[in-house]
């Protein structure tokens, strides 16, 4: 299975779901991330900082490609044309079976966009009409089975709990490789991630999906369209 997890800035996707990342790619699949921007606006870290931090906690996760659109932190614009083409360009490069996306209603401006510039590209890669290339040739258009909205700053609606208790130290491993960022050390300005106590809130709000289906951590996410069934065993844990 090909997984895309799309993120605004280099540590959102790691901060989200970077536990069902871990566990999918510790499984396996062959697991993307995308970062829309470099996060040249940070409040702490420079992009050549964050660049490399990026690169230790995809290796920490055990992804297989780690890609930057390198749009403009906070200029991400959901109706800007190039904007959405090259998010369009890299899903259909991809070709991803399941795509993990941020949620669109965020309080945080660049979060909204790049939601909503998400939502749009994942539709448009399926139209046949809507032109992208690579190296020079046309690409195919590719429509996603499955996608799923991960929590930001605001809740999203638990449709699916992954339990990740198996991979919540390499997901919390992840998340302080990017020490410019949740550090705090000398010189850093304070924001909510340099706070001492994102960590703890992090693993509270992992405890808080865990316990939703009986598991020590997890990760809860939105589905964007209803999920077929056929068969209402499939609903049914196996040996009850």
């Amino acid at each position: 299975m090909r997984v895309l997890a799309i993120g605004i800035h280099p540590d959102d996707v790691e901060i989200s779901c970077g536990g069902t990342v871990a566990l999918l790619a510790r499984r396996g699949d062959e697991v993307v991330i995308l970062d829309l921007t470099r996060g040249e606006s940070s409040t702490n870290g420079t992009p050549e900082e964050r660049a490399r931090e990026a690169d230790e906690a995809a290796r920490l996760l055990g992804v297989a490609r780690r890609f930057n659109a390198a749009l403009p932190d906070t200029g991400l614009r959901s109706e800007e044309p190039d904007q959405v083409r090259a998010v369009v360009r890299f899903i259909r490069a991809e070709r991803p079976h399941v795509l993990l996306l941020p949620h669109a209603d965020d309080p945080h401006p660049d979060h909204a966009a790049g939601g909503l510039l998400s939502r749009h590209a994942l539709f448009l890669a399926n139209v046949n009409g809507y032109l992208t290339e690579e190296n020079g040739r046309r690409q195919e258009r590719w429509r996603v089975p499955r996608a799923l909205v991960y929590n930001g700053r605001k809740e999203v609606r638990p449709d699916v709990v992954v339990d990740v208790t198996a991979v919540h130290e390499v997901k919390l491993a992840a998340i302080r490789a990017h020490a410019s960022q949740v550090g705090g050390g000398e010189g850093a300005l304070a924001t909510p991630l340099s706070d001492p106590r994102f960590l703890p809130v992090v693993e509270s709000r992992d405890r808080i999906a865990g316990r939703r289906v009986g598991a020590t951590f997890g990760e809860s996410f939105e589905l964007l369209a209803p999920l077929a069934l056929s068969d209402f065993t499939a609903l049914v844990p196996p040996g009850t």
